[in-house]
């Protein structure tokens, strides 16, 4: 696993990354077809740069559409056009928020394990809660990410 510091990289360059994304939205046509119009090309120019038919051009953006396109094939077809194809997964929030929300989620479950927890006062099972939460952001257990 790897060690704190590196995580810390990992989820400063994934959140940067989201924050550079975040307006990016997948063309109705699709990206080959959209990229492919812009440019005025034509499926035929595309396939003579590919060196495939016109028909696998016209397949390719149904594929994409359907997302069975393979990433080799976006990458292949993006040069052709002269462009670059970029393959990322952004995070949907923040990722400390995102392990935060792990951790709380954990909490709260090992919570029901908690004998009595049920008749503490609700200032005392909040601080169990988040006194445990900063024990699972802290230690990360291997069963951290347990939806159990």
């Amino acid at each position: 696993m790897p060690d704190f510091m590196q995580r810390r990289r990992w989820a400063r360059m994934l959140d940067q990354s989201a924050a550079q994304f975040s307006d990016v939205q997948v063309p109705e046509k699709g990206w080959i077809a959209t990229m492919r119009l812009a440019l005025g090309m034509s499926a035929e120019h595309v396939a003579v740069r590919k060196g495939v038919s016109r028909n696998a051009v016209y397949q390719a953006e149904r594929s994409e559409k359907g997302g069975a396109v393979s990433l080799k094939q976006m990458e292949n077809i993006a040069a052709a056009m002269g462009g670059r194809f970029v393959y990322a997964i952004i995070p949907t929030a923040p990722v400390e928020q995102l392990k935060y929300q792990q951790a709380v989620h954990r909490a709260r479950i090992l919570a029901l394990e908690e004998p009595e927890f049920s008749t503490w006062s609700q200032d005392d099972q909040q601080d169990w809660i988040d006194d445990t939460t900063a024990q699972q952001l802290h230690d990360m257990p291997s069963s951290f990410w347990d939806d159990e």
